[in-house]
């Protein structure tokens, strides 16, 4: 839905029913999402109101967001850190936002954390002590994806991806054509030695991805017509890319969580992408993953921004 006033477009929303996370959790919840509106109660009001008839004519019995349009896409509303532009597919929205979203009666339900580490920090003795102690019995290997077995990598990433990120509040099962969809769209820019596999016994137990920032190259490229952006941003992307990174998922099986495979993945990250990034971004941990932000902590990664998920009742 797109609101105008005085001839003009003035805000913009979306309703959605995932019935996805419904059947999971065998909830009525609604979801709103690409909220995006000009610092006017009566627009944001309008806006919303819009939304929760919606919702209910559905039988849904409480609202929820933003989500654009999931938990496995861009999610949550900045309130912290607004000094820096966003990483690759992080939210991004004005300071005035949250003062709506109190007034409209959104309460806060859930915080999500991003940290920043820098290249220049010195990389943790006991990361390194853990690493090698995995590496010199050799039962774990580190592997980045094959290409040339797209396909087999990917069943591989998704069947991970259910079975390592399942404890994350809202997560929704996976299926492999949403992968496979978002794969290919990925796979324009994604670097085949930033994606990695941990197998133990030749199994696989865990995966990470980081991806390059290339909402950097978005900026440079922004004033261009559509074709003119297309081409810049692929000449950027091979002569000057990104300067920082974004570990977006980091996953190990339940059961081999206390091996110490995380930390293996953290040491991998930061070796491969200090050779190509100036930093990266962690995003996002949930505010109750107290094992990963003090993991991260000891890796030297400061808290940064936070974003917050809202809800209200229908």
């Amino acid at each position: 839905m797109v609101a105008h006033k005085n001839g003009k477009p003035v805000g913009r929303i979306a309703a959605i029913e995932n019935r996805a996370h419904n059947q999971y959790y065998k909830d009525k919840v609604g979801f709103f999402g690409f909220f995006d509106v000009v610092n006017d109660n009566e627009v944001a009001s309008a806006l919303i109101q819009v939304v929760e008839a919606e919702l209910k004519s559905r039988g849904l019995t409480s609202l929820r967001g933003p989500y654009n349009p999931t938990v496995n896409d861009e999610c949550g509303l900045l309130v912290e850190g607004f000094d820096s532009p966003p990483m690759i597919m992080m939210t991004y929205n004005p300071s005035y936002y949250l003062k709506l979203y109190e007034d409209l009666g959104l309460k806060r339900v859930r915080d999500l954390y991003a940290y920043y580490i820098s290249n220049e920090v010195p990389i943790s003795e006991k990361l390194t002590r853990v690493a090698e102690r995995l590496n010199k019995n050799g039962k774990v290997i580190i592997r980045h994806i094959q290409l040339s077995k797209f396909k087999e990598e990917l069943k591989i990433i998704h069947e991970l991806y259910n079975a390592t990120l399942n404890r994350n509040w809202g997560y929704v099962p996976l299926a492999l054509e949403d992968l496979e969809f978002a794969a290919n769209d990925l796979k324009a820019f994604v670097e085949p030695e930033y994606v990695l596999i941990a197998e133990k016994d030749g199994e696989p137990v865990g995966f990470s991805m980081l991806l390059p920032n290339i909402n950097e190259l978005m900026w440079k490229v922004k004033n261009s017509s559509t074709l003119g952006k297309m081409i810049k941003f692929l000449w950027y992307l091979k002569v000057n890319p990104p300067k920082q990174g974004r570990l977006a998922v980091l996953g190990v099986k339940p059961e081999f969580q206390a091996s110490g495979i995380a930390a293996v993945f953290y040491l991998e990250a930061i070796l491969r992408g200090g050779k190509r990034f100036k930093g990266a971004e962690c995003s996002w941990v949930e505010e109750s993953n107290t094992p990963m932000m003090r993991s991260l902590e000891v890796l030297g990664a400061k808290k940064y921004k936070s974003y917050r998920v809202f809800e209200k009742p229908l």
